[in-house]
């Protein structure tokens, strides 16, 4: 069987299977990844299209676990030291069964995720949404925000135009 939305990558430091949604892969719409990427994965990952990867002069890590989704969407930029953790890996406390530890994480179109940014499990980066350096980001992060500290908390409202694109 043959699925012409999953494309084998296997450049630099990224290996593994990516779904790029409902296209056909071509060039001009595959990642762009500069520097290296650590690719952790045994769930699901899920890329859009022009998603932007710099992992230099530092690497970027994205962490998938079993049980777990990372959805990225289209036009997305990921910035150099950032960490993306769809799991706590341990249990908090002795009542904590461990049935929650995977988490999927959704960083939906136009998003810009800073250097040394920290995604934990279970957050929505929002359309066009901007989280600064630095930041951690434990909850969910409104369409058309900036985002900033740890734990992230809304700067201000950005103004988005219609089709704009960030690049």
């Amino acid at each position: 069987m043959v699925f012409p939305n999953k494309v084998k990558i296997a450049y630099g430091k990224m290996r593994g299977w990516a779904v790029f949604g409902k296209i056909q892969p071509t060039l001009g719409l595959l990642p762009r990844i500069r520097g290296k990427v650590y690719l952790n994965k045994s769930g699901e990952l899920q890329v859009g299209k022009r998603l932007n990867i710099i992992g230099k002069p530092w690497g970027t890590q994205l962490t998938v676990v079993k049980g777990a989704r990372l959805t990225i969407g289209n036009n997305v930029m990921i910035g150099p030291r950032t960490s993306i953790f769809d799991s706590a890996y341990h249990r908090i406390d002795s009542l904590d069964d461990g049935s929650e530890m995977a988490q999927r994480i959704t960083i939906q179109d136009n998003a810009w995720i800073g250097t040394g940014a920290l995604i934990l499990p279970g957050v929505t980066i929002g359309k066009n949404a901007v989280v600064a350096a630095g930041s951690t980001v434990t909850k969910d992060v409104p369409d058309n925000t900036l985002v900033a500290g740890a734990p992230a908390k809304v700067i201000r409202e950005l103004t988005i135009h219609d089709g704009w694109i960030r690049r």
